[in-house]
C-alpha cells in the first residue's frame, strides 16, 4: 500500500476523527486571532466637549480629568501690575488664526471659556492686558494650545 493509501484508510475508518480535528484547528486559529496586539476599535468618552453656558455667547471647553491629564493642564492667576493693570502668564496667551489674541479663563471645574484680550505690552514672560480678564480670574497656561484646538475643531481627541 502506498503512504496516500494509507492515509485515505485512516481517515474512511475514523470520519469523526478528521471532522473533530479539522473543527479543533479552526477553533484554535479563531481564538488566536483575537489576541492581537493591535489597539482596541472601541470608540473610547470624549475627554474633552464644547457647552454653551447659560448667559454666555461663548461656548466652554469642558475636560473630563483624564482630557485635563492628557493636556497637562495648569493655571495661573491674572495679578494686578505696576501700574494697576491686569497681567498674566505669556504661556496662557493665545493667537487665532486671523491674529486676534486670547485666552482661556477657568469659570468651573475643569471648565474653560475663551475670552479676548487687548494686549497693551509683552514684558519678558509677562503679558499686560488692557481688557478681556480681570484681576483674580485664573488662566490656562499649559494646555491652553489644546483649549484652543477644542474649540476650533482641531485634533478632536484630547
Amino acid at each position: 500500500m502506498s503512504d496516500n493509501s494509507k492515509k485515505l484508510a485512516v481517515a474512511d475508518r475514523h470520519p469523526r476523527a478528521m471532522i473533530m480535528a479539522v473543527v479543533a484547528i479552526v477553533a484554535a486559529t479563531t481564538a488566536l486571532a483575537g489576541c492581537s496586539t493591535a489597539s482596541s476599535t472601541v470608540a473610547q468618552p470624549p475627554t474633552a466637549k464644547l457647552v454653551r453656558m447659560p448667559g454666555s455667547s461663548e461656548p466652554s471647553v469642558v475636560l473630563t480629568q483624564l482630557g485635563a491629564e492628557r493636556i497637562g493642564l495648569e493655571t495661573a492667576p491674572v495679578t494686578i501690575g505696576r501700574d494697576g493693570e491686569a497681567t498674566l502668564p505669556y504661556p496662557a496667551l493665545l493667537y487665532e488664526p486671523n491674529g486676534q489674541t486670547a485666552v482661556y479663563v477657568a469659570t468651573g471645574t475643569l471648565t474653560f471659556t475663551r475670552a479676548f484680550v487687548t494686549v497693551a505690552a509683552i514684558d519678558g514672560d509677562t503679558v499686560i492686558v488692557k481688557t478681556g480678564v480681570a484681576p483674580g480670574d485664573r488662566v490656562a497656561t499649559d494646555g491652553a494650545e489644546e483649549l484652543l484646538g477644542v474649540q476650533n475643531g482641531v485634533g478632536e481627541e484630547t
